[in-house]
């Protein structure tokens, strides 16, 4: 009799700690992450996870959907497979990188949008640039109870942008109805398809589509003769600007779609409107 209990307890927890195992894995892929149905509409650079180079951080976005309200979200970088670091290329690292609160507190399911400075000493005109190649990122979400979910993702570092130059030494006059812009796009085997330029303001007229201080934005297409059918274009355009833009500081974002890419690659860079000398 007494063994009969025994051999039954024993059945009994070896399938209570199996079938506990066995939920632990649901939340498990094979990649190791955990909840990564979680994540959707994921970028790092873009949707294709092609980051310039050039750049002068990390775009990073994507859309969570928790059980319970997220208290942290953080970042891990870590190279895969470059080539060796050049110049002011270096071997791109970042751990435990936690994103402030303002961007997910008291939110069950937010929209994450964040920007990795490549160099947090330089901002805008970082000293140093991650190395051409491939990285991994692994995004960690903590929810209230302190239950976790992982993604990780493979993302490529890429240089297909050169020489580029915005305004004057990234500056353009108050009263300017022209913006200079000048770069070489290099698209290897393939041929560029697309140029898009969108320009980033922070909104000084009422009425707008966004409240007055809120940062607005213009959508500007190239025209095709400057690259089209061409694998490296050297575009030197001068983009329409309203001549009332503040003296302040602005984002140009340079999209570049090629014939071997579904999504165009972006590119940020930043200037400011100065006043004249």
């Amino acid at each position: 009799m007494n063994l009969n209990f025994k051999s039954f307890a024993i059945i009994l927890f070896t399938g209570i700690f199996l079938s506990s195992c066995s939920s632990d894995d649901d939340a498990l892929d094979q990649q190791g992450d955990i909840n990564p149905d979680r994540f959707d509409n994921l970028e790092i650079g873009n949707a294709d996870l092609k980051v310039p180079q050039t750049n002068p951080d990390l775009h990073v976005q994507f859309d969570y959907t928790g059980i319970q309200k997220v208290t942290e979200v953080y970042f891990d970088i870590e190279s895969i497979s470059i080539k060796t670091p050049v110049s002011d290329e270096v071997d791109w690292r970042v751990s435990d990188y936690l994103i402030p609160e303002k961007y997910y507190e008291g939110q069950r399911n937010p929209h994450i949008h964040y920007h990795v400075l490549f160099d947090p000493e330089n901002e805008y005109f970082p000293s140093t640039r991650p190395a051409e190649g491939v990285y991994r990122m692994t995004i960690t979400v903590v929810e209230e109870g302190g239950s976790k979910s992982v993604l990780t993702s493979e993302f490529e570092v890429v240089k297909r942008f050169f020489d580029v130059e915005i305004g004057h030494d990234g500056h353009m006059h108050f009263g300017s109805s022209e913006l200079h812009t000048e770069f070489e796009y290099q698209a290897g085997d393939n041929t560029v398809s697309e140029i898009v330029y969108e320009l980033w303001f922070e909104e000084w007229r009422e009425g707008q589509n966004v409240p007055a201080g809120s940062w607005d934005k213009e959508l500007f297409s190239i025209p095709a003769e400057l690259y089209e059918n061409t694998k490296n274009p050297h575009i030197h355009y001068h983009l329409p600007v309203n001549p009332e833009f503040p003296i302040g500081d602005y984002w140009l974002n340079i999209y570049v779609k090629d014939t071997g890419s579904e999504e165009a690659v972006k590119l940020s860079v930043p200037f400011s409107v100065v006043a004249e000398d």
